[in-house]
């Protein structure tokens, strides 16, 4: 029997760094997906039987707390399990560790199941043959609920045309690169002074390439900004759309 609980290890490679030489928060974000794929793959609610039924997992939310990443050269474990489901969504969470067991931090995500011949989110509750109810493991992970904030007096800092290198396989702008353009809005100087601690990530209505996206950035507090990724209104609509909702949370270095 498959442990409800994986671990998978990685070692910190030459180009998965920042410029501090640290894990990249993009590059933990990728490992998450990855991770999250094997698990389901594992456990036969993956890739490969989803495919078969027409159906996907769609990224809904995403919140990563981290006290310290590994740096170059350094190994570290990735452990996932899935906590809950409710509804049309599962939790999904996470433990970023090094191979002593010291935790670097933690993370969890909520995803859905899309019909694709409907386009409407499954009732996973309803699932034929329990769904993947014997998957779950009731283990907490120590970090806190996302932020609720709404956006207001936030102003235009980037703008960013999606292209080729920005889509995964569905031909959407990977869920990953709206962490990059989060953190694109800073310049190095910011960067210089502080440290990413916290990221959350709201996914709203998906981006494809040749969207045009304009990243909004308000205060929230000395220690949070909020981030807002919208699609100005393309031809034939009248409004804007969000793309992400995302709160950066830092510390000084």
């Amino acid at each position: 029997m498959t442990d409800k609980k994986l671990a998978f290890p990685f070692v910190v490679e030459p180009f998965q760094e920042d410029y501090t030489g640290r894990l990249s928060w993009s590059t933990l974000g990728n490992h998450i997906l990855r991770v999250s794929s094997l698990h389901a793959e594992a456990h036969g609610f993956g890739y490969t039987y989803m495919k078969k039924h027409n159906r996907g997992w769609v990224l809904a939310r995403l919140v990563f707390d981290i006290d310290e990443l590994p740096q170059t050269a350094e190994p570290y474990f990735l452990s996932t399990w899935v906590s809950r489901i409710f509804g049309q969504f599962t939790d999904r969470l996470y433990s970023l560790t090094a191979p002593d067991g010291t935790a670097y931090g933690y993370g969890y995500s909520t995803w859905a199941l899309i019909d694709y011949e409907t386009r409407q989110p499954v009732n996973l509750e309803m699932l034929p043959d329990d769904g993947f109810h014997a998957a779950l493991l009731d283990e907490k992970v120590p970090i806190s609920p996302p932020t609720r904030v709404r956006v207001k007096d936030d102003k235009l800092v980037l703008k960013h045309t999606a292209v080729y290198s920005d889509l995964d396989i569905n031909g959407h702008v990977n869920s990953i690169r709206y962490i990059d353009m989060a953190l694109d809005s800073f310049p190095k100087s910011w960067h210089d002074e502080r440290r990413v601690t916290r990221v959350e990530l709201n996914f709203g209505n998906e981006g494809y390439c040749g969207d045009r996206f304009h990243i909004y950035r308000e205060t929230l507090d000395e220690h949070r900004f909020a981030v807002r990724i919208i699609r100005p209104p393309r031809d034939g609509e009248d409004k804007e759309s969000v793309i992400v909702r995302c709160v950066i949370h830092h510390r000084e270095r």
